[in-house]
């Protein structure tokens, strides 16, 4: 126990044992005898914080040997008693209901016996009522303070939990934002490198028979590596929340699938591009996942698709959904690198898709590859719009 410890525990006991000699002198009862009776009865209040009912039973044995040793006169209860009330405060405070009760009981005695003493005529029975009062006081005080600390207790659980759920909602948070982000960065790199590699290829070809459209190839591998550039500055830039170039770059689109398909054509793939129905309105997220479905699917014919010829690209809008359709007649795949790790194109398709309770679905057709996605058109109630 450290000295300020000590000094808690014993300096209420040293004041509260002085003042009580106080009215013992004022009535002339002071002798040695009261004062080391007093003494002994402040000195078990010292074990209240490990023994408080112990304590308290000594106390009210000490108090009532002396009392009787009197012949039980009022006049002759030592101010000291009131040790009694403060130990029952502490039990009802740090002890369980039972204790509560027996230490209650145990105080009790002292108003009974007074009660008793005033029905068989003899004086101190006026002091029934105030020492009674005194007992309750000293008991509801205790409670008080247990529930009080209790209310504490949990307020603090309370909030350590919640700081807790916080922090992992936050770590949540954090791991799902990192996946979207390495979504956008497989989707962004994948097609530009895809791109930028079929371009160098035919230049690579044309560079002795054809060097100009040799550099027309390598002007367009430069635009699309600076196009890959800034992607990947504004993907990046959300992580490092950079914004001193200005707001970031809008998320792509349906209106710039125009510039993908002519991008794809420009590595040497002819793409088709075919839109029927009347488009609707969509959230920016939804269209993000369908310029990505789009994206990827090109992206695996350039780099997969042994043969491809072309590659056509349908959108199919409908009343209640949009179907997205990108085929190739390739003659299947070419083997996959082995030092190169597999994709999450599929799974962020269908992630994004599933996201608005879409689907998406790929396998071989006519000869080809098609990947098909469907994306649901749920109206919002009273607008007329689409979402």
């Amino acid at each position: 126990m450290t000295t300020s410890a000590r000094l808690r525990l014993v300096a209420p006991v040293a004041v509260l044992a002085v003042l009580s000699l106080g009215p013992v002198v004022r009535l002339g009862g002071l002798s040695a005898g009261a004062v080391l009776v007093s003494l002994l009865l402040w000195s078990t209040a010292l074990a209240r914080h490990r023994a408080p009912f112990p304590a308290l039973v000594v106390a009210v044995v000490v108090l009532g040997a002396w009392w009787a040793g009197h012949g039980l006169e009022p006049q002759r209860l030592l101010p000291a008693g009131a040790v009694t009330l403060w130990l029952l405060a502490w039990v009802a405070d740090r002890r369980p209901a039972r204790e509560v009760v027996a230490a209650t009981a145990v105080v009790a005695l002292v108003p009974v016996t007074l009660a008793v003493l005033g029905l068989l005529g003899r004086p101190g029975g006026e002091a029934v009522v105030p020492i009674s009062a005194a007992t309750v006081v000293a008991v509801v005080v205790g409670r008080n303070r247990r529930t009080r600390r209790s209310l504490v207790r949990a307020l603090e659980d309370r909030a350590l939990r919640a700081e807790r759920e916080r922090d992992a909602g936050a770590r949540a948070a954090v791991a799902e934002e990192r996946t979207r982000i390495a979504r956008e960065v497989h989707d962004v790199v994948a097609h530009n490198i895809s791109v930028m590699t079929a371009l160098a290829d035919g230049a690579g070809y044309a560079i002795d028979t054809a060097p100009e459209r040799a550099r027309a190839a390598m002007g367009q591998v430069a635009a699309t590596g600076r196009e890959a550039i800034t992607e990947m500055h504004r993907l990046l830039g959300v992580l490092r929340g950079d914004d001193e170039h200005g707001a970031p770059a809008p998320a792509p689109g349906l209106a710039q699938l125009d510039a993908l398909v002519e991008q794809v054509r420009a590595a040497g793939l002819p793409v088709v591009l075919t839109v029927g129905g009347t488009p609707s309105p969509l959230p920016a997220t939804a269209q993000l996942a369908v310029h990505r479905l789009v994206q990827e699917a090109l992206t695996n014919t350039l780099t997969h698709a042994d043969g491809a010829r072309c590659a056509r690209v349908a959108l199919e809008w409908t009343a209640d959904r949009l179907q997205v359709e990108v085929t190739d007649d390739g003659r299947g795949t070419r083997p996959r690198d082995p030092d190169r790790p597999p994709g999450h194109g599929l799974v962020g398709m269908r992630e994004r898709f599933g996201a608005w309770g879409g689907t998406v679905e790929t396998g071989p057709a006519d000869g080809g590859w098609r990947v098909r996605g469907v994306l649901p058109l749920a109206p919002v109630p009273g607008s007329g719009v689409h979402a």
